[in-house]
């Protein structure tokens, strides 16, 4: 394994920024606001290069709706259903269930396409539909399930922040003719910055409540597994193609999970500890994220 091997693992970032951010005293710097400048550099760098054509937007209608329904119906459902189960003992956590809930795809299924050799034109438009869909789903869901406890003019503001400036900004940014293998480290260090800025500001929480951060890891694994589960028995149900299977696999499994952050942080100042479940699920998706994209591609299927 080379330095750019290093540098270009997820996996090493993701523990870099784990021991890190637990070995360190809480940083006096605004967390919050960096957390959103490194997502949006994370988005920008990986929406670059990428075309959404209206010929590939109507050949994958179904698409589109699958789309929705795995990240939208699956995800959020599941999402949901292990939040409640918070509510009784930890209900200032339950703020955080619903905004990572509320969340778009990860821009990471486009990530999946290029990697494991998948469709990378239903990779776009599946990534679009659920942003473009989040923009009237992430406010709703979010003053359905919490009222007035978050402003849902301030979650679409975000969610429109997230999404509308990184296409703005990478209009100038195709200029550059960037390379993946510049751009892949980058995305991956952002992704260390926002869950060293994330668990770093929660250190305390931690280590005061170790209990309880073990029951969210034990909360947060069962969801992956059920969100596993459920999209392999989908795929086979619906026959998915082959190579659009890593596409809705990733889809169905992981959220925006570096948005839900920044909103928590920002939104729900008042109870911070509700953005616990999101970077905790932000560790364990990346995780299984780096160790699924490496599969050769025919074992998807």
């Amino acid at each position: 394994m080379d330095a750019y091997d290093v540098i270009s693992d997820l996996r090493v970032w993701i523990v870099c920024a784990l021991i890190l951010s637990l070995a360190l005293e809480p940083v006096d710097i605004p967390s919050s606001e960096l957390i959103v400048v490194a997502l949006m550099i994370q988005m920008t760098l990986s929406m670059d290069g990428l075309r959404l054509a209206k010929e590939d937007v109507l050949e994958h209608r179904n698409g589109m709706i699958l789309s929705m329904l795995l990240c939208y119906v699956v995800n959020a459902l599941v999402t949901l259903g292990i939040g409640a189960l918070f509510i009784p003992e930890f209900g200032s956590m339950w703020g955080g269930w619903v905004l990572l809930a509320s969340m778009p795809c990860a821009i990471s299924v486009v990530t999946a396409a290029v990697l494991m050799r998948g469709n990378l034109n239903i990779a776009v438009v599946a990534v679009a539909s659920t942003y473009v869909g989040g923009i009237a789903l992430a406010p709703l869901i979010s003053y359905t399930l919490l009222g007035d406890a978050v402003n849902p003019l301030e979650i679409l503001k975000y969610i429109v922040l997230f999404i509308v400036v990184p296409v703005i900004l990478t209009f100038p940014l195709r200029r550059l003719h960037l390379s993946s293998r510049l751009k892949v480290p980058v995305i991956d260090f952002m992704m260390g910055i926002m869950l060293f800025l994330s668990v770093n500001a929660n250190r305390g929480y931690l280590f005061s409540y170790p209990d309880v951060a073990l029951i969210v890891i034990g909360a947060v694994i069962l969801r992956l597994l059920l969100l596993i589960l459920i999209s392999k028995l989908l795929m086979r149900k619906l026959n998915v193609k082959r190579d659009s299977v890593p596409v809705y696999h990733v889809l169905c499994v992981w959220k925006n999970t570096g948005l839900s952050v920044s909103m928590c942080m920002i939104l729900l100042a008042d109870t911070p500890e509700s953005v616990i479940p999101c970077f905790v699920c932000m560790i364990i998706e990346s995780l299984w994220f780096s160790i699924y994209t490496r599969k050769p591609a025919a074992a998807t299927a």
